[in-house]
């Protein structure tokens, strides 16, 4: 058994090295830090057309309804838009190519898609008949405050130090 000692690292290596590592750190921290503040303001959230924003104050069951109801044949309406999805997929695959057949099929859907929009907004100002004119200002109001912010989970509150 040897007893040698191994040889010591040079003090101004041990400091070089521990600078690399503490400086390593910050930079590492910085970055972390910086993902952590700035994530919600790196993704812009557009605002809410207004569309949206009637649907999502019909109620539940009212939208699933409406839903249900645009489905058509296909029992819901987004297995009815995965089918319409297909059927456009498969005319721009045809052989020979029908551009009639394409144009009538994006006309139907433009049509089933007004049809929907006209359903909704009827179910929406059915809602609002119901309100009295002081409801119906106030209930302006907050569309209003909605359409000036951005749609989504609304901002986490950041406590101050």
């Amino acid at each position: 058994m040897s007893t040698e000692k191994p040889a010591k690292m040079k003090l101004w290596l041990r400091i070089v090295l521990a600078g690399s590592l503490g400086l390593n750190l910050a930079v590492a921290g910085l970055a972390v830090g910086s993902m952590i503040r700035f994530r919600d303001e790196a993704k812009p959230r557009p605002s809410p057309t207004f569309g949206v924003m009637l649907f999502r104050e019909l109620d539940r069951g009212e939208r699933r309804a409406l839903r249900e109801q645009a489905g058509g044949d296909h029992g819901n309406f987004h297995d009815r838009r995965r089918a319409e999805g297909k059927a456009v997929l498969t005319l721009l695959r045809a052989d020979p190519f029908e551009p009639e057949a394409l144009s009538r099929l994006l006309d139907a859907q433009a049509t089933t898609g007004h049809e929907f929009r006209n359903s909704v907004q009827r179910a929406w100002v059915s809602k609002v008949e119901t309100m009295s004119a002081e409801e119906r200002a106030s209930y302006a109001d907050e569309l209003q405050g909605r359409m000036r912010r951005p749609s989504g989970p609304p901002p986490r509150r950041r406590s101050n130090p």
